[in-house]
């Protein structure tokens, strides 16, 4: 889906004036950076959009079902990311009354604007950097790649891979020697 218009005509002459926007939207997947979440189901949006004198404000919630795969054990696990749509609007070429940083669309000529992109850009922030199925989850040995969620490594001296200075403490112990 490359865009979702919403028809806004009915409120631009009109100071205060909402209209509400609810639907599901029918998106494959969400890919942010290295990190792809498979969306099995719509997502699904309540936003309303308003007038609010220099250009239309849309505020609302976004709540997207997702697959993510971990990042410590790679085991798929099922992840609701909810997030605030935020979205400003103003006519084409009607930007000298907005600040210069203020991030916003255009209505466009038929009195139309885009809010797939406030959408989009809600999940994207909120979606998680490195999503874990849970946050003791000891992910997998680096030298065997046993899952040590459910089994014992049986490599001797493998570092704890929740903590990725642990093999740094035997070299601490080694200078502490030698300074005595």
């Amino acid at each position: 889906m490359d865009s979702y218009r919403v028809d806004v005509k009915s409120i631009l002459d009109d100071l205060g004036a909402s209209i509400e926007v609810s639907d599901n939207l029918p998106l494959a997947a969400l890919d942010i950076g290295d990190e792809h979440f498979d969306l099995p189901t719509p997502v699904r949006f309540d936003v309303k959009l308003m007038n609010g004198g220099t250009g239309v404000v849309a505020l609302g919630t976004v709540t997207a079902d997702t697959i993510a795969t971990c990042v410590r054990c790679l085991i798929e696990f099922p992840l609701t990311i909810e997030a605030e749509v935020d979205g400003y609007y103003v006519r084409s070429g009607d930007t000298e009354n907005i600040p210069e940083e203020q991030e916003h669309g255009d209505i466009d000529a038929d009195g139309y604007v885009d809010i797939l992109p406030a959408v989009m850009s809600a999940l994207v922030l909120e979606a998680p950097f490195a999503p874990l199925h849970a946050e003791d989850c000891a992910g997998l040995c680096p030298t065997c790649g046993v899952d040590l969620n459910t089994e014992t490594c049986s490599c001797a001296g493998t570092p704890d891979p929740r903590n990725p200075f642990a093999s740094l403490g035997s070299l601490i112990d080694d200078a502490a020697d030698d300074v005595e």
